[in-house]
């Protein structure tokens, strides 16, 4: 897919971009003993067609059958509130769900976010910063330019667990008194602008991935998440488990399935303890976001990340 925009303001800006957007994905279902299982993987974002080489292809069609045929072994864990490990790299879709909406500045001069009256306040322990950021190449929420004409750029929106500012458009800009940060977009030229998120991730620490699952203890590991429900104005939450692991004493235990987490994302991000060195972006390009009606290509990413606690809803012992 090739996008053209030209953006033409009132205020004398013109500005004209094409955006790349493309991915390859692959969808396998498997049998065993009557039982069947599915599961699916994408590599993709602003890549042109020679990014998908035949290795690219194999390296897709290895992954999707392994993530397929490991849920034949797959249990479901205890229910109840327990220590998550987030893996890296997709999962950080929690991170843009569950906390990111929740900063942009049209919720918070609404009123309508948790964050709305936290500017400057803690919001996480001082070894977190999340990072929303318009130009790192090939991601899929990666745009020269909003749909303002704002250029992209580097936010930064919590800094040493500080909430230091929201996503801006010129409007929410104009009311903080602040220069909009190129988060103004839209799905198209049929929609009006609104905050949007663009490739929002959380840094690494030093620990190693290994130290962060060895931290919690006992709970379950998330590999991949998929679906979900999200409050934004509270940041309830709700995900469905795709992929992961129970972890016991320490370790990666069984395989689990059919299983969902639950919180509040706000509380989430404060009880974020401990973050491992293994960062990673999401590496699909297939995914969208939605808000107000409108869809528009976002990434998210993080390094391996130890919750204290959250909600999983397995099997009641």
């Amino acid at each position: 897919q090739q996008k053209r925009i030209l953006v033409v303001t009132s205020d004398g800006v013109k500005a004209e971009d094409l955006q790349p957007r493309s991915y390859l994905a692959s969808t396998v279902v498997a049998e065993k003993n009557g039982r069947r299982e599915r599961s699916g993987w994408n590599f993709g974002g602003r890549r042109e067609f020679s990014y998908y080489t035949a290795e690219l292809a194999e390296k897709l069609a290895r992954r999707t059958v392994d993530r397929t045929l490991i849920l034949f072994d797959a249990i479901q864990p205890p229910a109840g509130e327990m220590p998550v490990v987030l893996g890296p790299g997709v999962t950080g879709v929690l991170l843009h769900e569950a906390i990111g909406h929740g900063m942009e500045a049209d919720f918070n001069r609404k009123k309508v976010s948790t964050y709305c009256t936290m500017i400057g306040k803690k919001v996480a322990e001082p070894f977190v910063t999340i990072v929303d950021d318009g130009t790192v190449p090939f991601l899929t929420g990666s745009i020269n330019f909003d749909d303002e004409a704002t250029p992209a750029q580097k936010t930064i929106l919590v800094e040493r667990g500080i909430l230091t500012g929201y996503l801006h458009d010129k409007i929410s800009a104009r009311f903080y008194g602040v220069k909009p940060t190129g988060n103004g977009r839209r799905e198209s030229y049929q929609h009006y602008v609104i905050p949007r998120m663009r490739n929002t991730y959380m840094l690494a620490c030093e620990a190693s991935p290994e130290d962060v699952i060895k931290a919690a203890g006992k709970g379950i590991y998330v590999q991949d998440v998929a679906g979900g429900q999200v409050k934004i104005g509270e940041g309830d939450f709700a995900f469905y488990v795709s992929q992961g692991s129970i972890i016991e004493d320490g370790k990666l235990g069984a395989p689990i399935k059919d299983v969902n987490i639950m919180g509040n994302g706000p509380k989430m991000l404060a009880n974020v303890i401990m973050l491992a060195n293994d960062f990673e972006f999401a590496e699909g390009g297939a995914g969208a976001c939605g808000k107000d009606g409108q869809a528009v290509p976002v990434g998210f990413g993080q390094p391996s990340c130890l919750v204290k606690s959250m909600t999983v809803g397995g099997v009641k012992g």
